[in-house]
């Protein structure tokens, strides 16, 4: 028994962006994050082999309790979204709608819960899992599920399908020099400017490693600090006691837990055909996933 579960945002986007929109289906309309997400499900699956394929949804992709807690928050890409002229998102919004329905149709559950981002959706599945997991995202920030004894991976496609890599423990820690559980705080300590998160001013990658591997924790970090008798250098030291608050704030925003927690136990997944599939003159996916049943 094995699960797949997609962070979709990632394969839709990566989708619309790096495929051309003269993919159209039979009614003329652009179907590039359509094709490009089915033809990663199709490819991950052939990989992977999994028991049962689950696609996990943003229904809030800026919740507002995570503002409340860091305002930054991703606040640039809100920026970038009330600067946009182009009329780039009014081709992948309607593409993103019919793609829920496919899946749906498909028989591929689509997991989604107000005031979530997939990430809590996929964190919240994998903490109620009981079997072996995967997640397929180019999001970092999932890598802190990692975990072998859960018998937990991500499959990172940050630098495409074909060339993804898959993380377990060992090569999370050959990559940032932590474990997939000590991720989060690693995150917190570097910041994240992708996210509007700054992190700790004159901690990077290496200090932040370094750190964790010291100390063990975030709350034994910040007893270093506060322990005048600690290795800690001065800078480092000043630096952790004027961003406590901000730790503890970012603390709730990065760390992903069973807040959202997923109580639905997948069926092993049986496609079914997809009428819309059909009527969008994308019958060849129909095929192409009854062979997989």
């Amino acid at each position: 028994m094995r699960s797949l579960i997609f962070d979709t945002a990632t394969l839709y986007y990566r989708a619309f962006f790096s495929l051309p929109d003269s993919m159209v289906d039979s009614y003329g309309r652009p179907i590039n994050a359509v094709r490009g997400t089915l033809d990663a499900i199709l490819a991950m699956h052939k990989t992977y082999q999994p028991t049962s394929v689950a696609c996990a949804w943003d229904e809030d992709w800026r919740p507002q309790w995570r503002v409340d807690l860091v305002p930054s928050y991703k606040a640039s890409r809100v920026q970038e979204i009330d600067e946009e002229s182009e009329a780039v998102p009014d081709l992948l919004a309607p593409q993103i709608e019919l793609l829920e329905q496919i899946l749906q149709e498909l028989g591929i559950p689509v997991l989604k819960q107000a005031e979530a981002e997939a990430d809590d959706v996929i964190a919240g599945f994998v903490f109620a899992a009981t079997s072996p997991v995967i997640v397929v995202s180019g999001d970092r920030d999932l890598l802190q599920l990692v975990h072998d004894e859960r018998d937990v991976a991500v499959a990172y496609i940050g630098t495409g399908i074909a060339k993804h890599v898959l993380f377990r423990d060992e090569d999370v820690r050959g990559k940032f020099g932590v474990t997939g559980v000590q991720y989060a705080e690693f995150s917190m300590l570097r910041g994240d400017a992708s996210d509007g998160l700054p992190g700790v001013r004159g901690i990077g990658e290496k200090t932040a490693a370094q750190l964790i591997n010291e100390y063990g924790d975030l709350d034994a970090i910040l007893m270093a600090a506060k322990d005048s008798s600690s290795n800690l250098k001065p800078k480092i030291r000043a630096s952790l006691l004027e961003h406590e608050e901000y730790l503890m704030r970012v603390d709730k925003v990065v760390r992903l837990s069973d807040r959202f927690r997923v109580e639905e136990t997948l069926e092993p997944t049986r496609f079914r055909v997809s009428q819309l599939l059909k009527e969008l003159g994308l019958q060849s996916y129909n095929d192409k996933f009854q062979k997989l049943t």
